[in-house]
């Protein structure tokens, strides 16, 4: 039984569905596609990323009197992951596979020094800022269990685990009327389990078998790469169902989120592979 890390395809079909027919909202999605040459996207990316030892092993004795980053601090030290990385390095391969993604979309990138070019232009133009990054460390209690003979066995083996989390804030530029919304992705990131149950004949007993491999610094920075990518995708579709949501009338018996695929060049439905929106 091989467990590998529990992260979503950047464009799965998992909980999507083909979009068929001629729908009008589907028609007015392509449009909207075909004029993405003429989209203009500022992106501001965060100056730090947040860190929390969430590890249930993790030992506060001794820190009732440290304020909370001294607090913070110290239980961070006590991480094996989060401890070994650069911080910056994170960062910065976040935000390059962030814009490198979204120029694949064929928009037009704007990055901070490009401040007075971007605000030159009069329409399609959006702004994003990816607010927090936000990383943690923790203990996933991973159960494993098969049957034998009608009964069943379970064996509990903890894995490091590592979540990041991205919140990001949408704004349409010179759209006074329109407020601005907080978007939010995380995915999970665990030790990789190779494990399995066998029935000995001999004895007639159950035996565990199990290796882990254990994650290391370069698979968070793989991580960070990953999720720099899939939030880049994921501001597209929003940018993209933002618009089909503005201009489709309010009247529409059901408003489908889009995503597209620049690669295959394609338009599928989804329900869960998307932002989740952050009410205010």
């Amino acid at each position: 039984m091989r467990h590998h890390w529990l992260y979503i395809s950047l464009f799965g079909l998992m909980f999507s569905t083909v979009l068929g027919g001629c729908s009008a909202q589907k028609k007015l999605a392509k449009q909207y596609v075909e004029q993405s040459s003429e989209w203009g996207v500022l992106v501001l990316m965060p100056e730090h990323i947040f860190k929390f030892n969430e590890r249930y092993d993790r030992d506060e004795k001794g820190m009732s009197q440290l304020s909370e980053f001294e607090k913070n601090q110290e239980l961070l030290s006590q991480t094996l992951l989060m401890n070994t990385l650069n911080d910056s390095l994170v960062r910065v391969i976040f935000e390059n596979a962030y814009l490198n993604t979204l120029r694949n979309y064929n928009v037009k990138v704007y990055t901070e020094p490009d401040f007075q070019d971007f605000y030159e232009r009069d329409s399609l133009s959006w702004i994003v800022n990816v607010a927090q990054l936000e990383l943690q460390e923790f203990i996933e209690n991973y159960e494993d269990e098969d049957m034998f003979y009608g009964m069943s066995y379970l064996k509990v083996v903890p894995l490091n685990a590592i979540n990041l989390a991205v919140w990001v804030e949408i704004s349409q530029l010179n759209q006074s009327n329109q407020e601005a919304k907080v978007y939010f992705t995380d995915q999970n990131l665990f030790d990789q389990l190779e494990s399995e149950f066998i029935y000995d004949f001999y004895t007639s007993q159950v035996n565990y078998y199990y290796s882990i491999d254990s994650l290391k610094t370069q698979d968070i920075y793989d991580f960070a790469g990953f999720m720099g990518r899939l939030s880049a995708s994921y501001t597209y579709d929003q940018i993209l169902n933002n618009k089909l949501e503005y201009e489709l009338p309010k009247t529409e018996a059901e408003i489908l989120f889009y995503r597209y695929d620049p690669f295959a060049k394609r338009l599928f439905s989804t329900e869960f592979d998307r932002f989740i929106l952050l009410e205010k």
